[in-house]
């Protein structure tokens, strides 16, 4: 689960991470767009916690050398105690070039080197890399790992990237991730899978959920609508292409013609039930259970929620329902 609400102080945060590690929850997460960094912000949590599992959720590959997040992400293992994972993603080519100046070019050839790079280093070598983005040599991290595996996940999404992520990550960070849909969705990761002669097993499927623990459904519905639309419509082409695959082609097609025209609105109001139902967990504890199972039982290994809620009395009500074992 993510634990910060709008407008929180990182007291609240902190607060919201020791109550989720006292009610069960396996870990925490934050990813990084263009507002706090996440690794900051997760070194906060581990302070104050001793069990959950920290990690990035995601961060951008464009944004810092593998060297740097070698030496970030080793040290967070370090400081938590081996409970930091690593998630990484290419984000897109709005955010690499206008927010951070960098070109979005080749995107699954910058991970595969990148994730190379940091693995050496996470077994005490020397980062030596002569690749197409990355020319690196003779230095070493000048501290010791606390394990030499430290789990590294991608948040992929395009065929190209899930087979890659198939063949060399220990974990895949999904979004929109649709239990009833899954056969199209993985396939490509699948194909990785095998062409590395790996099993499914290898890889810890992590998708990132919204939940909405409600007795109103149709209001839920209605609070999820915006953020499906501004994936499809806002975030490049990756998630209209991705709702294609999975047979919201038409829906896709009209809800990104409208958020393109400037109809957010309109945008919002094109995502049909069924793409809510599909991609969300929504009602009552009961039911979010239920729905929760659907995804464990096609091979999810941990459900990331997203909690849209207001504020952090909302946050508390909603992990207290939803508290492991209750």
């Amino acid at each position: 689960m993510s634990p910060r609400p709008p407008g929180s102080t990182w007291n609240d945060v902190k607060e919201i991470a020791v109550l989720a590690e006292s009610l069960g929850y396996s870990s925490l997460s934050t990813g990084e767009a263009w507002g706090e960094d996440a690794f900051t912000s997760l070194a906060q949590l581990a302070a104050v916690t001793s069990r959950i599992r920290i990690g990035t959720s995601i961060v951008p590959v464009f944004a810092r050398s593998p060297a740097n997040i070698a030496m970030t992400a080793l040290n967070m293992d370090i400081m938590s105690e081996g409970r930091f994972f690593l998630g990484l993603g290419s984000s897109g080519a709005l955010v690499i070039e206008d927010f951070h100046g960098e070109k979005f070019e080749k995107p699954v050839t910058r991970m595969r080197e990148y994730i190379d790079i940091i693995r050496k280093a996470m077994r005490g070598e020397r980062m030596d890399h002569d690749g197409e983005f990355y020319q690196t040599k003779r230095f070493r991290l000048r501290f010791k790992p606390y394990r030499p595996d430290l789990p590294i996940y991608i948040a992929s999404l395009g065929p190209p990237s899930l087979r890659m992520t198939g063949e060399i990550a220990d974990g895949w960070l999904p979004i929109y991730f649709a239990p009833s849909r899954k056969d199209a969705a993985m396939l490509p990761l699948k194909q990785g899978v095998e062409s590395a002669g790996r099993s499914m097993d290898d890889i810890a499927i992590s998708p990132q959920v919204s939940v909405y623990v409600t007795d109103d459904v149709p209001a839920a519905r209605d609070r999820e609508r915006p953020h499906i639309a501004f994936y499809i419509g806002g975030m490049g082409v990756f998630y209209h292409r991705y709702f294609h695959r999975i047979g919201f082609g038409e829906e896709a097609d009209q809800i990104r013609e409208a958020y393109l025209g400037r109809d957010r609105e309109g945008a919002a109001k094109l995502v049909t039930d069924e793409m809510v139902d599909a991609t969300t967990i929504l009602g009552n504890p009961g039911q979010c259970r239920e729905q929760m199972e659907a995804f464990f039982d096609v091979g999810v290994s941990e459900i990331r929620l997203v909690l849209n809620e207001p504020d952090k009395d909302a946050y508390i009500r909603t992990i207290t329902a939803l508290a492991p074992g209750s």
